[in-house]
């Protein structure tokens, strides 16, 4: 058995990993680096192949590109960019179906279908909990994990040469808003199984304590809201499009209060998707995009601020999203004394996004706006969950991925912790050789 390490392995982004057994291989995840995108501010649907690998936003697959007639699938976790992005500039050069949760291959049919190249790989919806034998080599279960999108999945795949479980991304939430919790009966049953190699999400492995649960920020939007919608203000919340959950969370706090409005092309998106996957009640609920759309809108709005609840992109500051653009007067909208502005999220710790952000806060706050930040749980285990499942899990051989050099090797001590011996820590490119 060889892992190839091909994206994901320096920095958060960009994942992409290939595991490769007796001359087959399957490939799991194929992510974009949003940082990188940002950073460059070119649009990635319009970027050749060559030229999305050349600038680094795309993993350099060209080593399992050579084995391409023996790649069997693309099996995909979730539908968050950096695990799946990749997919219209990559997928094409690989004559495999892409294998992915139901709400999740809707995201990729879009970008795919967004995108300047062209892929024709089949996509095969599996249900979370399903098992499909891909080939003679590999078998794969989606088995269902909490995390911050929906229909998100541990991939384990079953191997003659034994089992491996790729846990890019997680969380373990035993009450979530959306979704069933952990099973921890299924993660245990594979542990007793046995994990020959786990290779695991380290985004936050190295930040003490167990991540809060989804319940505790929508009980903590409920207060916020109902203590602002007391005084009659007007009130913008951003959050993460695909954070279908928080989206959910924040329509609950309004509790039919306020008219809701959700502006922005990818909030737009991700909700039709998630509305067809029947994850998302958008009755009652206007969605706008367009830029003449949205002006008509926030004529509106603006007239009757107390009468409704904003509900935007731009929770990192870009520059380009809508509360970026409405706080630089873009729109017939001006945030005033004493409005609010709730930011559901947390800063993604990049330099262009703290830079963004502070940018964005300071106009804000210039206005006169109040601001409440980090209305947010992570998406991510941190060191006392990846304690507990790889307590369930028993592996082998521990793989650290999804961060740099410095996450990794905390979720590499973690593991010696544990007892777990042998853990192999890579970089992007790199090919783990194991017996």
């Amino acid at each position: 058995m060889e892992i190839h390490t091909i994206g994901g392995y320096e920095k958060v982004g960009g994942n992409m990993t290939a595991v490769e057994v007796n001359d087959e291989i399957l490939i799991l995840d194929m992510g974009a680096d949003i940082e990188q995108i940002v950073e460059l501010g070119e649009n990635i649907e319009e970027m050749k192949t060559v030229e999305a690998i050349e600038s680094n936003v795309v993993p350099d697959d060209s080593k399992v590109k050579k084995k391409r007639d023996n790649v069997v699938g693309i099996v995909i976790g979730h539908g968050h960019q950096d695990h799946c992005r990749g997919i219209p500039k990559l997928a094409g050069a690989y004559d495999c179906p892409i294998i992915t949760a139901p709400y999740t291959a809707d995201i990729i049919e879009r970008f795919i279908e967004n995108d300047r190249e062209n892929v024709t790989n089949e996509i095969i919806r599996m249900e979370p909990g399903e098992v499909l034998q891909i080939s003679n080599e590999f078998e794969l279960e989606l088995v269902p994990i909490t995390h911050s999108i929906p229909h998100s999945a541990l991939t384990v795949l079953r191997t003659n040469e034994g089992n491996v479980i790729y846990s890019l991304d997680y969380k373990l939430d035993d009450n979530p808003t959306l979704g069933e919790p952990v099973n921890y009966d299924k993660l245990k049953e594979l542990g007793e199984e046995g994990v020959k190699v786990y290779i695991v999400d380290c985004t936050r492995a190295d930040e003490p304590g167990k991540t809060k649960s989804e319940s505790q920020t929508r009980d903590q939007l409920r207060e916020i809201l109902s203590e602002a919608y007391s005084k009659g203000r007007g009130i913008i919340v951003t959050t993460f499009s695909s954070h279908i959950a928080r989206l959910n969370n924040i329509i609950d706090a309004n509790d039919g209060e306020r008219k809701i409005v959700m502006l922005g092309r990818s909030l737009k998106e991700y909700t039709e998707d998630a509305r067809k996957n029947g994850l998302i009640d958008l009755n009652g609920i206007e969605v706008g995009s367009y830029r003449e759309e949205v002006e008509n809108i926030l004529k509106d709005v603006s007239r009757n601020k107390s009468d409704y609840l904003l509900v935007t992109t731009g929770n990192q500051g870009e520059p380009n999203a809508m509360l970026s653009r409405i706080a630089s007067n873009e729109y017939p909208y001006s945030v005033g004394v004493e409005d609010l502005i709730i930011f559901s999220s947390v800063t993604i710790p990049t330099t262009i996004n703290e830079l963004n952000r502070e940018y964005l806060k300071r106009k804000l706050k210039q206005e006169g706006a109040k601001l409440e930040l980090d209305v947010h749980s992570h998406g991510h285990a941190m060191k006392e969950d990846h304690r507990q499942m790889l307590q369930m899990l028993q592996p082998e051989i521990v793989i650290p991925a999804h961060g740099g050099r410095e996450k990794l090797s905390a979720c590499a001590q973690l593991a010696r912790e544990e007892g777990i011996s042998s853990v192999r820590i890579s970089q992007n490119g790199g090919v783990i050789s194991l017996d």
